[in-house]
C-alpha cells in the first residue's frame, strides 16, 4: 500500500472511530451499539421525526411556538417536528451507534417523544421537548444533537458558544451584602392568578441519576439528604421552627393514601405514573429504574407550603407554592426555594458542569435547575389559544394547558441556563405581568364594547317606542 493510500485508509478508520467514540473521550462505552432490535427501533424513530419535520419546512420561527398540547396525536407530532430541526440525517448517522459509559444509546434519549401519550398520564412538566437524559454522559456523547437543541430550548442563540454558567445567586445585593429575600406580588385585582409554584432541582456529585442506582446507593442518597433536611438548621434556613414530616414513596402510592391526597390538595404533588397499568409501568421503569419506588420519599415542611422530593428522576427536587390567602405572592414561594437551596449548597456537593450548570435528568432544568410556574385564568386571551401561545413564546414562557380544566393555563419560564437565578426571577415576573396586563386590557376593551352595544340597543328601543307613539 502506497503512502497516500495508507494515510487515507487510517484517516477513514479514525473518522469512523470518531463517529462511535467522542474525541478526548471519558464518557462513552467505547464500543458501538450492536443490538439489532434497538437499531431498527431507532431507524423507525428517526423516520417519524424526519417525516413530521416536513410539516414545518419553510418556517424561520422557533419550533417551540408550534407546540400545541391539544391532544395525544398533536402533542407527539409537534414534539417530533421540533426535534427534527436538530436531528438531521448527517447528525443522526454520526451518533446513532454511540453508547454512554452506562450503555445508554440515542433511543434512551428520544423515547419519550415516541410515547402514545394520553391526557390521563402525560408528564409535560417533566419532559420538555420530548427528550430525557438517562445519565450525565449523554450531554457529551450526543453533543452534536443536544448542544443546539439545548441552546434553543433555553432561548439562547444556536450560533453562539455556551457561556460559563454563573454561580448561584438567588437574591439581590444590598450595600455589598447578599439579601435572603426576594419580594414580588403580581398585581392581581382581577384575581386572575390561581397559584404560583417554584421548583429547583439538584443531583448529588458522587452518584449517578436515581434511574441507575443500586439499592445500597438509593439508601445512601436518601440517608445523606435527609440528614441535612430533617434538621433544625434546615428549618431555620426556610424561616420555621418545626422540622416537618417525611413520607416514603411506598406509603404515598398506597390506595387511597392520605399523604397523596394531602399533597394533591396543597399543590405539592409531582406527576407520577400508574404502575398498575402495563404501559405506564413500562414507562415508569424507563424513567425511574426497576427499583421504583424503593429509596424514594418526600419531606413536607410544617407550614405545608414546601416539599422536598428525594430520588424522583433527580436526587433532590425542592418545590414551594403560594397559599390560598396570597396566591399571587410569587416572591414568597421563590424565597423559600432560594433559602432551601442556598442552605443545602453549604451541606452537600452537587453535580455541575462549567457550561451547562447543574446537571439534570430533565434537560429543560439545566443551568440553574430553576422553574417558575404561575397558574392563571385568562378568559379573553384563551379564546385564541394559538395567539396566546405566541404571546407567551416571544416572552420566553411555555404555556402548558391544564388537562383537568379548560379554565386555567400554566405559564413556565423556558430559560434556566446562562443567567443567575435572581435575573431569571425578575425576567419571569415581568413576562407574566405583561400577559396579565394584556388580559386586563382585553377585559376593559370588551367592557367598553359591551357598554357601547348596550347604549345602542337602548337607543334603538327608545326610537322604536317613539315611532309607535
Amino acid at each position: 500500500m502506497e503512502g497516500n493510500q495508507r494515510n487515507e485508509f487510517f484517516n477513514e478508520i479514525i473518522g469512523n472511530i470518531d463517529d462511535i467514540f467522542v474525541p478526548d473521550d471519558l464518557h462513552s462505552a467505547r464500543r458501538e451499539l450492536q443490538d439489532g432490535e434497538i437499531s431498527r427501533t431507532l431507524e423507525r424513530c428517526y423516520s417519524v421525526i424526519s417525516e413530521s419535520g416536513k410539516l414545518l419546512s419553510g418556517t424561520t420561527a422557533s419550533a417551540l411556538s408550534h407546540r400545541k398540547p391539544l391532544s395525544a396525536s398533536s402533542l407527539q407530532l409537534s414534539v417530533t417536528s421540533y426535534l427534527s430541526r436538530f436531528l438531521k440525517r448527517p447528525v443522526y448517522e454520526k451518533i446513532k451507534r454511540r453508547q454512554t459509559r452506562l450503555d445508554h444509546n440515542l433511543f434512551d434519549i428520544l423515547w419519550p417523544a415516541m410515547r402514545k401519550t394520553s391526557k390521563a398520564r402525560h408528564l409535560e412538566e417533566d419532559i420538555n421537548c420530548g427528550i430525557i437524559a438517562p445519565d450525565f454522559d449523554v450531554f457529551v456523547v450526543f453533543q452534536e444533537f443536544l448542544v443546539p437543541l439545548l441552546k434553543d430550548m433555553h432561548c439562547l442563540s444556536i450560533d453562539n458558544d455556551f457561556k460559563p454558567q454563573p454561580r448561584l445567586a438567588y437574591f439581590p445585593m444590598d450595600n455589598g451584602e447578599r439579601l435572603n429575600t426576594a419580594a414580588f406580588v403580581f398585581d392581581d385585582e382581577s384575581m386572575l392568578v390561581t397559584r404560583c409554584l417554584v421548583e429547583a432541582s439538584r443531583n448529588l456529585d458522587q452518584l449517578e441519576l436515581p434511574l441507575n442506582l443500586t439499592i445500597g446507593q438509593l439508601e445512601q442518597a436518601e440517608r445523606l439528604m435527609m440528614s441535612k433536611i430533617f434538621t433544625t438548621n434546615f428549618a431555620d434556613a426556610i424561616g420555621e421552627t418545626d422540622s416537618g414530616n417525611y413520607f416514603t414513596l411506598t406509603e404515598l402510592l398506597e390506595p387511597d393514601s392520605e399523604v397523596a391526597m394531602m399533597l394533591n390538595s396543597l399543590g405539592l404533588m409531582i406527576p407520577l405514573l400508574d404502575t398498575q397499568d402495563l404501559v405506564q409501568a413500562a414507562e415508569s421503569t424507563a424513567f425511574n429504574g426497576a427499583l421504583w419506588p424503593y429509596g424514594r420519599g418526600v419531606f413536607v415542611n410544617s407550614a405545608h407550603n414546601l416539599a422536598v422530593w428525594l430520588n424522583c428522576q433527580e436526587h433532590l427536587r425542592v418545590i414551594s407554592i403560594t397559599g390560598g390567602k396570597e396566591p399571587a405572592d410569587m416572591g414568597a414561594a421563590y424565597t423559600r426555594v432560594g433559602r432551601a437551596i442556598s442552605y443545602l449548597e453549604t451541606q452537600l456537593h452537587f453535580k455541575e458542569s462549567y457550561l451547562l450548570g447543574y446537571l439534570q435528568s430533565r434537560p429543560s432544568y439545566l443551568g440553574t435547575g430553576l422553574k417558575m410556574t404561575t397558574i392563571v385564568k385568562l378568559p379573553n386571551l384563551m379564546k385564541e389559544m394559538d395567539n396566546l401561545r405566541h404571546l407567551c413564546s416571544v416572552r420566553g414562557l411555555s404555556m402548558v394547558t391544564n388537562r383537568l380544566s379548560k379554565l386555567t393555563v400554566r405559564l413556565v419560564n423556558m430559560q434556566s441556563m446562562g443567567v443567575v437565578e435572581y435575573v431569571l426571577f425578575q425576567d419571569y415576573c415581568t413576562a407574566v405581568t405583561n400577559i396579565l396586563s394584556l388580559e386586563k386590557d382585553m377585559s376593559l376593551t370588551n367592557s367598553k364594547h359591551i357598554a357601547t352595544m348596550l347604549v345602542k340597543i337602548f337607543r334603538r328601543k327608545k326610537n322604536s317606542i317613539v315611532d309607535r307613539n
